[in-house]
């Protein structure tokens, strides 16, 4: 497993001098090292996560967000069993999202599994990028979307606003 922290740390819990001058210099948070040490515990009991690699970790309103590689997205779209393992790791609500994704694909992670309709940006006059997706109007309970636009605010520095599909029938 390869952790933002070298793997001896994560499996003691204590930070040699570089990671140390990593937190220090603010290239890693505390939440990196957090989620490190919790699934490289996990990753000793599981083989699928022991093949992940974790960019980045963050909390955001007591969720955890990890951000993978792609191919580590796919293990866990097509085994939800393993997402729900890392739940229970962390005693709550993990948000799983790519690390090399476009913003579009970013919101489609968070949004999942619902079924995005459209993903649009649009640039104001001051400069700023607002982000708008629509969801089938059917997956509009399922979503927390205050959750969401914290996390794509915290991690990608995404302004996202979520509206459902209107159906005319």
């Amino acid at each position: 497993m390869k952790t933002p922290i070298c793997s001896f740390d994560a499996k003691t819990g204590v930070l040699c001098s570089k990671c140390e001058s990593k937190l220090s210099s603010g290239d890693i948070t505390h939440d990196d090292i957090d989620a490190s040490i919790r699934l490289t515990r996990l990753a000793e009991k599981n083989q699928d996560i022991n093949k992940f690699t974790v960019v980045r970790a963050a909390q955001v309103s007591g969720d955890y967000v990890l951000v993978v590689r792609s191919p580590d997205m796919s293990v866990l779209r097509h085994d939800p069993a393993i997402a729900r393992k890392v739940e229970n790791e962390f005693g709550g609500k993990v948000w799983f999202v790519e690390a090399e994704a476009s913003d579009r694909v970013f919101v489609e992670n968070l949004l999942y599994p619902a079924r995005v309709v459209s993903v649009n940006f649009f640039w104001l006059p001051d400069g700023a990028k607002l982000t708008k997706a629509v969801v089938a109007n059917k997956d509009a309970q399922r979503l927390d979307v205050k959750k969401i636009q914290q996390i794509s605010k915290t991690i990608r520095n995404i302004e996202l606003l979520v509206e459902f599909e209107q159906t005319n029938r």
